[in-house]
């Protein structure tokens, strides 16, 4: 079977992991702008990451409602592999993630005097400012350089959960509850949870 000259010029889809909460982060932002355009202006990254999007969000909501830890630690500790397909992909991340760093910047202006809500929105933005140099720097040295994992989504597959760091796959089971503890957060559609106690922000 021979390839056609089209398939052999189109980029090699990249591996984009994004920590749990910076995966919500990012498709609220991009559910909010594809209702504001419509279908046909809709990003095309929402309808590739949305099937990953509505797993996340059922584990967590059912998480969510039997262990306040275990949820913490699927928000702060797994990673989502997902696919960019194309340099507009690519392109539509980096500025839904400008979109969301200017939010984070104006709820740390209105959060002033709130030093716990301070600590947790500054963490918040300088880890995605910290992932949208790197997207940029992939970006600038082509989609097909980047490392690709062995486990590939498609758009209509579900999502591939790694423990952060992690180099291969690991089962995406539901996490055990570890007690009665319930969580106060709600749908994973709300803002993403604060940071465990005890993690500081990044350094700028």
């Amino acid at each position: 079977m021979t390839t056609s000259p089209e398939a052999r010029s189109r980029p090699a889809p990249t591996e984009i992991r994004l920590v749990v909460w910076q995966f919500v982060r990012v498709m609220v932002q991009l559910e909010a702008a594809s209702r504001a355009r419509g279908r046909q202006g809709a990003p095309t990254l929402y309808g590739a990451w949305r099937p990953a999007w509505q797993e996340i969000d059922r584990r967590l909501t059912e998480v969510g409602k039997t262990d306040a830890n275990a949820f913490s630690e699927l928000m702060m500790e797994q990673e989502v592999v997902l696919q960019c397909r194309t340099r507009t992909q690519i392109g539509e991340l980096l500025r839904t993630l400008e979109n969301v760093v200017n939010q984070l910047k104006a709820e740390i202006k209105a959060a002033s005097g709130d030093a716990r809500r301070l600590t947790d929105l500054r963490f918040e933005r300088t880890e995605l400012e910290t992932l949208s140099r790197r997207l940029r720097k992939l970006s600038r040295s082509g989609a097909s350089s980047a490392p690709r994992a062995k486990t590939k989504p498609t758009a209509g597959s579900k999502s591939t959960l790694r423990p952060k760091g992690a180099a291969r796959p690991k089962s995406t089971g539901k996490p055990k509850p570890k007690g009665a503890a319930k969580s106060k957060t709600g749908s994973a559609k709300a803002k993403p949870k604060a940071k465990p106690k005890g993690r500081r922000p990044a350094a700028r």
